[in-house]
């Protein structure tokens, strides 16, 4: 009973913090960097990384076109696979962008 109340104190209190929405998009953007690999072959499968999650869509950085194009043929699969681990969450679509800066999160 006392871990029930515990988790249900902790829940209402990232509710209220407005954390939740910025755990759940780490979440989701952890989740799809561990995915991307298989869509990849294994000399391209450090070329896409997601990067940011907000407001329904998910942003993934190529390092260059061929890794972009090889990625954008699996973006339904992977938004599939997504829709499975976080039910709930509105993912609504994939961006992917060619960007030859170094990778950086940004979680909101």
């Amino acid at each position: 009973m006392a871990i029930s109340s515990l988790r249900d104190l902790l829940s209402g209190s990232l509710k209220r913090a407005g954390v939740l929405r910025s755990v759940r998009a780490s979440m989701i953007v952890e989740a799809a960097n561990r995915m991307i690999p298989a869509y990849l072959p294994a000399f391209r499968s450090r070329d896409v990384q997601a990067v940011s999650f907000q407001n329904g869509t998910l942003r993934l950085l190529a390092r260059n076109a061929p890794a972009r194009h090889l990625m954008k043929n699996h973006e339904a699969d992977l938004l599939t696979k997504l829709h499975v681990e976080f039910p709930t969450a509105p993912i609504e679509r994939i961006q992917l962008i060619v960007s030859h800066e170094p990778v950086r999160y940004e979680l909101s």
